[in-house]
């Protein structure tokens, strides 16, 4: 008896130690496979600085002219995008406020500046600092008595081929709830100059700062929400460029007698249908109407899982309009002193298909253009042959760890753009550049944090094409609740 208890004993320790052990196993396991995917990302940022270092002796450097940076109503179509895309991630996450803030430096961005010692013209070398920010607040006006059955399903209505966010973890909005929201952005963009300060026997020290003109765009918007139906946006849009005093200093006041104004209007319907405009001086500027094919369908009827999310869009937008900035004459050369104006159309016919699995993300984008007028080239004087393609893009990424509210996406992308301007920009033979971008999306229900490096992204280039050949460095935080 005592030799079976105590080889009684003897098994259960046996499987005591065992169980211990296979526990262990499967703790290294795990700790094995995080250290995979951080080996992985590690080896995603050492493989970009290699990429920067590799290209970027393929093309020099052209001096910076102005283009669209100068353009008041391109950079209007550019605020207004982000604004749209935080919007989107308010409803999509179900959230009632939305503090965002990114940073984005292009490198490289030399500016012919006289120097009055010398004489001469000079390229000075400068970055180029664009800032955005935004403050969005919603505000239930009217709540269902009955709520026990007025939860709806959302699909996501975001473009996942810029931006990414966190699978929604808070409760969804209540059907046939009112809600009222309140938005203010504002986008800046800044060159800055480093300089050297000789301090004798000290040695020397690099200063920063702002110099040239300085561009500010802000949005005041009022957004009407009738869960899921309606969603209004109306909005003004302020457009302001600060000239330098000729000391060189700025005075950062806010002059309404400089400022341009724009509106912005909104709707959609069902999130599956929307129209977006700009007006200035009692015309349509631009004009953006998109369908979300999957969401559409998912109205009447349960979507197949398989089925990928596909959108499709048309949109104007009165791009060229022979102003000083502008690549291009609409029609024919005018001459010094010429005031006549025309303007060229830009038509554009885009569709977006995103889908994943599992844990892998896959999307894809193409866009279609035509002008409605004949546009010459400045410097050449020949008509411009526009092409039928104006853009496509495509990425994957893959989610670590793809649970309810939190997220940590790598994203590598490559895309090709189009635009008369950018041979303007560069030292491009012809207009089209192919370039990519790499990106780190971390999201959680109440943070969010990205990093994203790129090259001739079409997405920067449509935002300001003066960036061709120029790295740039974006960086986001948002706090949302």
């Amino acid at each position: 008896m005592k030799t079976a208890h105590y080889l009684n004993n003897t098994m259960k320790s046996a499987l005591i130690h065992r169980k211990k052990i296979n526990t262990m196993t499967a703790v290294v396991s795990v700790m094995a496979g995080k250290l995979q995917a951080y080996k992985i990302i590690i080896i995603f940022f050492i493989s970009i600085h290699l990429i920067f270092r590799l290209l970027s002796p393929l093309h020099a450097q052209q001096v910076y002219s102005a283009s669209t940076l100068h353009n008041a109503a391109s950079r209007s179509q550019t605020i207004q995008r982000i604004f749209y895309q935080r919007w989107d991630t308010m409803q999509n996450n179900f959230c009632y406020f939305d503090a965002y803030v990114d940073v984005n430096w292009v490198f490289d961005f030399d500016v012919n500046t006289y120097n009055r010692g010398t004489g001469a013209t000079e390229a000075v070398p400068m970055k180029l600092v664009r800032t955005f920010s935004s403050m969005l607040l919603v505000l239930p006006v009217y709540t269902p008595h009955d709520v026990a059955s007025n939860e709806y399903g959302q699909l996501p209505q975001a473009d996942i081929t810029n931006a990414t966010e966190a699978s929604p973890s808070k409760k969804s909005w209540e059907k046939n709830s009112v809600l009222l929201g309140l938005s203010v952005c504002g986008y800046h963009y800044g060159l800055t100059r480093t300089v050297e300060i000789s301090r004798g026997s000290a040695g020397s020290e690099t200063a920063s700062d702002y110099a040239f003109s300085q561009f500010f765009d802000d949005i005041a918007a009022l957004t009407l929400l009738i869960v899921p139906y309606i969603t209004i946006h109306c909005g003004i849009i302020f457009n302001q460029q600060i000239e330098p005093n000729d000391d060189g200093t700025l005075d950062y006041n806010f002059d309404p007698s400089k400022t341009t104004k724009r509106l912005l209007t909104s709707l959609t319907l069902f999130n599956a249908i929307t129209w977006e405009s700009t007006a200035a001086n009692d015309q349509i500027e631009a004009t953006d109407i998109s369908v979300n094919i999957t969401q559409f369908i998912s109205i009447v009827k349960t979507t197949p899982q398989y089925m990928p999310a596909i959108i499709i869009g048309y949109k104007q937008f009165k791009k060229y309009n022979d102003e000083d900035y502008d690549p291009v004459w609409v029609k024919n050369e005018k001459l010094p002193g010429d005031s006549s104006r025309d303007s060229a159309t830009l038509y554009s016919y885009y569709a977006t298909v995103r889908k994943n699995i599992d844990n892998f993300y896959m999307a894809a984008s193409i866009q279609l253009q035509h002008v409605d007028q004949t546009i010459i080239d400045k410097r050449t004087l020949k008509t411009i042959d526009v092409p039928v393609l104006q853009m496509w893009s495509m990425k994957a990424g893959y989610d670590f760890f793809h649970q309810p509210g939190w997220d940590f996406f790598v994203w590598l992308g490559l895309t090709h753009c189009y635009d008369p301007a950018i041979s303007f920009h560069s030292n491009h033979d012809n207009n089209n550049v192919t370039g990519w971008f790499a990106m780190m999306d971390i999201a959680s229900p109440l943070f969010t944090f990205t990093l994203k490096g790129s090259y001739n992204d079409s997405y920067e280039l449509e935002k300001l094409v003066e960036s061709v050949d120029k790295y740039i460095i974006e960086g986001s935080a948002s706090f949302r609740l």
